[in-house]
C-alpha cells in the first residue's frame, strides 16, 4: 500500500494531529525514542520488552513515512481541509460570468457575490501590505544614532573664516552589522565546513541562519554549535548542512571494519563523515559510537547501520568458533561462542534483547530472555564455576 494512506496513522503514533509542524514531529520522535528504546526496558519482564521493541519501530516506521512524503504530500503544513490520507484534486475555480448586464452597480454585485470579497478579508490584505512595506524599516530602527545639531544663536556675531579654525566634519556611522555574525575572514573557495571551521566559513557555506540560539545556528531541522567562534558540533538531522569531516593521510591497506580501540581516522575511511556530532559521540543514523582519548570504546549499532566487527583479542582463536560460554568465560570466549555484539557500553554487552554481563574480565551473569545466547549454566548443566 502507498505511503501516503498512513500518513494519519503515522502522525497519531507519534502523538500528533495530522499535519503537525516539522518541528513538533521532531520533537515528539525524539521523546519517544528516548522512551520505548529497548535499551531503556531492560531489566523488565519479558511482555515489557516486546512491547518496547513494537512501539520503537512503530515510531521509527511512522517518522521513516512522514519524512519520505514530506515532499509529496507537504505533511509538515496543515491544509485547510485537514485531510493528509490521499491528494485531492483541485476544485475548480468559480465562473464568472462575462454577459452584459445594463443595470447600475451590476458588475459590483457579481464580483461581491463570485468572490465572496469581504470587507474584513480586504482590511486584513491592506494590513499585511502596510506591514511587508515598513518591516525593512523597523528592523533599522536602533542600528543608527541621531546626530545632534546644535542650534545657531540669534544674534552670534560674525566669524572671520580666515583666523577660525577648521570645523570637524560629522558624519553618519556606518550600518552597524548583525551582533552575531562576522563582518568578514579568509575567503577561501570551499564547498562544505568541517569541525573547527570559523564562523565565516560557515556563513560562506551555508548562508545566513535561518535562528540563532546563543552558539548555535539553526538551519531548518539542522543546527551547528560553536566554541570561542569554531564549530564544535552539528546535528544534519535535515540532512541541509554541507558538512563533512576528512580523514587524514593514511598509510597501509584501509580498514573495513571497525572495532572497539579504532581511530577516528579509522571509523572515517569506513564509515565517513557522521550525521551528528555531539561531544564524544558520534552518530549515523540511529547508531552511535563513543570515544575516549580518540578512540572507540563503546557502540549501538541495532540497525546494522555500523560496519563493526569484534575479534578475540588472541590470533589463535580467530577461526575457532565454540559450541557454548559460562560464566567465569573471557570475553573472546564469548566472541567465539557468540560473535560480535549488537551494543557495547562498559560493562554490558548485548545481542539484540539478551545482555551479557562482565566483571573483572570475566562472564558474571546473562540475561537471556529470548534464548538465543549460546549460554551454557554450570548449575544446570553440571559444569564448575571458572574461578
Amino acid at each position: 500500500m502507498a505511503p501516503e494512506v498512513h500518513l494519519d496513522d503515522d502522525f497519531r503514533a507519534l502523538g500528533l494531529e495530522p499535519g503537525a509542524e516539522a518541528s513538533e514531529v521532531k520533537r515528539a520522535y525524539r521523546t519517544l525514542v528516548k522512551k520505548w528504546h529497548p535499551d531503556r526496558h531492560q531489566l523488565e519482564p519479558y511482555e515489557s520488552r516486546v512491547l518496547a521493541e513494537e512501539k520503537f519501530r512503530e515510531i521509527d516506521e511512522a517518522y521513516r513515512r512522514i519524512s519520505k512524503n514530506r515532499g509529496k504530500t507537504s505533511p509538515f503544513r496543515r491544509p485547510a481541509s485537514g485531510d493528509f490520507s490521499a491528494a485531492r484534486p483541485a476544485a475548480p475555480k468559480p465562473r464568472t460570468a462575462f454577459r452584459v448586464n445594463r443595470r447600475p452597480g451590476a458588475g459590483v454585485r457579481l464580483f461581491t457575490r463570485t468572490w465572496r470579497v469581504q470587507p474584513a478579508t480586504l482590511s486584513l490584505a491592506l494590513a499585511a501590505f502596510i506591514l511587508v512595506l515598513l518591516f525593512p524599516l523597523l528592523l533599522d530602527i536602533g542600528t543608527y544614532r541621531p546626530v545632534r545639531v546644535q542650534k545657531k544663536a540669534k544674534h552670534h556675531p560674525p566669524i572671520d573664516e580666515t583666523h577660525a579654525p577648521a570645523r570637524p566634519q560629522t558624519a553618519l556611522p556606518a550600518r552597524a552589522p548583525h551582533p552575531a555574525l562576522p563582518k568578514s575572514g579568509p575567503a577561501a573557495a570551499v564547498h562544505f565546513f568541517t569541525l573547527g571551521s570559523s564562523a565565516f566559513q560557515v556563513l560562506q557555506v551555508q548562508g545566513r541562519p535561518g535562528r540563532m540560539l546563543g552558539d548555535t545556528w539553526i538551519y531548518g531541522l539542522s543546527d551547528v554549535r560553536f566554541k570561542n567562534g569554531r564549530v564544535c558540533g552539528y546535528d544534519n538531522f535535515g540532512g541541509s548542512l554541507r558538512v563533512r569531516i576528512l580523514p587524514g593521510a593514511h598509510k597501509g591497506s584501509y580498514p573495513h571494519h571497525i572495532t572497539i580501540g579504532s581511530t577516528k581516522q579509522q571509523v572515517l575511511l569506513v564509515q565517513g563523515t557522521p550525521a551528528r556530532v555531539a561531544g564524544n559521540r558520534w552518530y549515523y543514523g540511529f547508531a552511535e559510537l563513543i570515544f575516549m582519548n580518540g578512540l572507540v570504546t563503546g557502540y549501538d549499532n541495532y540497525f546494522g547501520t555500523l560496519k563493526m566487527r569484534l575479534l578475540p583479542s588472541t590470533p589463535s582463536g580467530h577461526g575457532k568458533r565454540a559450541s557454548f560460554f559460562t560464566k567465569g568465560s573471557t570475553p573472546d570466549e564469548v566472541l567465539a561462542a557468540q560473535g560480535t555484539p549488537t551494543a557495547v557500553h562498559g560493562n554490558r554487552w548485548s545481542y539484540n534483547f539478551d545482555y551479557v554481563f562482565f566483571r573483572d574480565g570475566k562472564v558474571s551473569g546473562v540475561l537471556d530472555a529470548d534464548g538465543a545466547l549460546n549460554f551454557a549454566n554450570p548449575a544446570k548443566s553440571g559444569l564448575a564455576d571458572k574461578p
